[in-house]
């Protein structure tokens, strides 16, 4: 995970690092006009992109200022020298782009692009993984694709959201080596299902469970002697659009291989937890590079 005290003072440091006057003033609107026609860029456009990062235009001064942070647009050649640096063909970088529902043309800058590819190229093999154990709950690639592009808006949404987890992550240690839920305590099911349930709020996901078409609650399944002859699982956003749709075999509960694998959906948000993180720290050497 990211090293949040680095993440910190990348937030503190990042307004003296685009030199940013002591009076906010944007760039002139005709200049700024004229580049945006240039990239082909509304100026909505701008403020969505520069709001991921949490810069605001008046940190800019000129249009060549913002220019440093945003970056170089696109081309054949650099495009060509990328696919070079990372020792791939068109169709394999087409691929790679593919395995975490991205694509070229989500980018306008060179140096934004070149940061996805790294992160995705240590990362490719991970999340392989963690979809070839999703699969074995009948989630296709194409719904953990989505869901990952669903928990980077989520993660960039919450700052916290990274402390949140980590905190959850630790208190989870106690219940590593759990062979049956329904033996716990009262108080130790409670503390279960709570962490159960801060993680999955934190995601902004709501969980719906149904056990031979009946709808339970979580500290319901848990609680059960018997596995559930057949569960099924509904996962959607907030606004209530689906995300994940799975059945899970009374046989994964025999071996536990449903807890785990829903350790495997977890993954699923802390790469995309790290993602995001990636993205602005590569802005913010960019933004110190762009100093020197």
């Amino acid at each position: 995970m990211v090293h949040i005290k680095a993440m910190l003072m990348c937030m503190l440091t990042i307004p003296f690092l685009f030199n940013a006057p002591s009076v906010q003033a944007a760039p002139p609107e005709n200049e700024l006009n004229q580049y945006l026609a240039e990239i082909g860029w509304s100026k909505q456009e701008l403020l969505d992109y520069l709001d991921y990062y949490e810069i605001p235009l008046d940190d800019f001064s000129t249009v060549a200022d913002l220019k440093d942070i945003l970056g170089t647009p696109i081309n054949s050649t650099n495009l060509q020298n990328l696919y070079t640096k990372y020792g791939l063909s068109e169709k394999e970088f087409n691929d790679l782009m593919d395995h975490f529902g991205d694509n070229l043309n989500e980018y306008k800058f060179i140096e934004d692009l070149d940061a996805s590819l790294e992160f995705y190229v240590n990362y490719d093999e991970y999340m392989a993984e963690t979809e070839k154990a999703l699969a074995e709950f009948g989630i296709t690639e194409e719904e953990s694709e989505r869901f990952f592009n669903y928990l980077n808006e989520v993660e960039e949404k919450n700052k916290d959201q990274l402390d949140q987890i980590a905190t959850n992550d630790t208190l989870w240690e106690k219940f590593a080596n759990l062979e049956d839920p329904s033996q716990l305590s009262d108080e130790d099911m409670n503390d279960l299902v709570q962490i159960l349930e801060e993680t999955i709020a934190l995601y902004e996901v709501q969980v719906k469970i149904k056990v031979n078409g009946q709808a339970v609650t979580l500290k319901d399944l848990l609680k059960m002697q018997e596995p559930p002859g057949n569960l099924s699982v509904s996962v959607f956003k907030t606004s209530g659009e689906l995300l994940i749709d799975f059945n899970i075999p009374k046989e994964y509960f025999e071996s536990l291989t449903a807890i785990d694998n829903g350790e495997d959906m977890l993954h699923l948000g802390e790469i995309s937890d790290d993602y995001v993180d990636h993205m602005h720290e590569e802005k913010y050497e960019d933004a110190q590079n762009g100093m020197k």
